[in-house]
């Protein structure tokens, strides 16, 4: 015979034939009548000029050549079936990203589900710590982290920078007549430890040391949130804030800004940098940030 390849459907009978001992419990298996099996069955034997079944009561029996010839081409077929299923597996991706906790929630998280529908592919992992993030701290791919640089050993790209001001829920100001030119003592603050108020009291003009008393949080996401309930006046940075001012739910009654001394940065391990993933997350990130208004308004309301 020539080195032309039987006919794969053919082959594809014959194994489930084999399988079954008999062409009717094949039909119903592959869903073909019982004249299509033997069809191919005949067409295969035909194509190698050799008897593969020899009839046994109502059913088939392999013979000696078609015994060796069932079984390397199950394995064949089985080889391809796992070679799909290798290829379908390896198309979908897993990418895991630190960050800060507050910008995961107050940032990422808004946003991450644009990258989802546009990369369905890829199966996100989000983590997060309340302590400036850098790649050592999570066992992650990628990282936003948050600081001052440099990062040695790993890719580190800026991604943004940031601003800081104070803000409160509408009711809050006009409950301490809070506007430009008008700041009291005894207005309760709220800070962390990454936003010191005496750098926006320097930018204000205001001649105040970092406060000592007050409530302290880890987490500046959680000054957001304390603000909106009207526990007291927040400095918080315009990264985190920006959503709520927009949709309302705080206002900056100031109009001094001061920029923070810590900014936003890709961080990828360089073995990383070129995958699939890494290069599709970081393409979208930086397209998110080029759409973020970075500029903050100096008049008091708005960001």
């Amino acid at each position: 015979m020539s080195k032309r390849l039987p006919s794969l459907n053919a082959l594809r009978v014959f194994v489930v034939v084999a399988r079954h001992g008999g062409v009717s419990r094949a039909s119903e298996v592959l869903n073909l009548t019982h004249s299509a099996v033997s069809h191919q069955i005949r067409i295969l034997q035909e194509e190698l000029g050799i008897t593969l079944f020899d009839k046994a009561g109502r059913g088939l029996s392999l013979t000696t050549e078609g015994s060796r010839f069932a079984q390397r081409v199950e394995a064949a077929f089985n080889e391809i079936e796992d070679a799909a299923h290798e290829l379908c597996t390896s198309q979908h991706r897993h990418l895991r990203v630190g960050t800060i906790s507050s910008f995961a929630a107050c940032w990422l998280l808004p946003r991450i589900g644009d990258f989802i529908s546009s990369c369905p592919d890829i199966d996100v992992d989000v983590q997060s710590t309340n302590t400036p993030t850098v790649l050592t701290h999570l066992d992650a791919d990628v990282s936003i982290g948050f600081g001052t640089g440099p990062y040695p050993g790993v890719f580190s790209e800026l991604l943004l920078r940031d601003w800081l001001f104070p803000v409160c829920s509408p009711e809050f100001a006009r409950q301490y007549d809070l506007h430009d030119h008008a700041w009291y003592d005894g207005v309760p603050l709220m800070h962390s430890s990454y936003e010191p108020w005496s750098l926006w009291f320097a930018a204000a003009g205001i001649s105040a040391k970092e406060p000592e008393r007050g409530i302290m949080f880890d987490n500046s996401a959680l000054i957001l949130q304390a603000a909106i309930k009207g526990q007291g006046l927040g400095l918080v940075r315009h990264s985190l804030a920006h959503d709520d001012l927009v949709a309302g739910r705080l206002v900056r009654p100031f109009s001094a800004v001061v920029e923070s001394p810590m900014s936003y940065y890709f961080l990828c391990r360089t073995d990383k940098l070129e995958t699939p993933p890494v290069t599709r997350f970081r393409q979208w990130i930086k397209a998110q940030v080029a759409a973020f208004p970075t500029h903050v308004d100096q008049a008091p309301g708005g960001a």
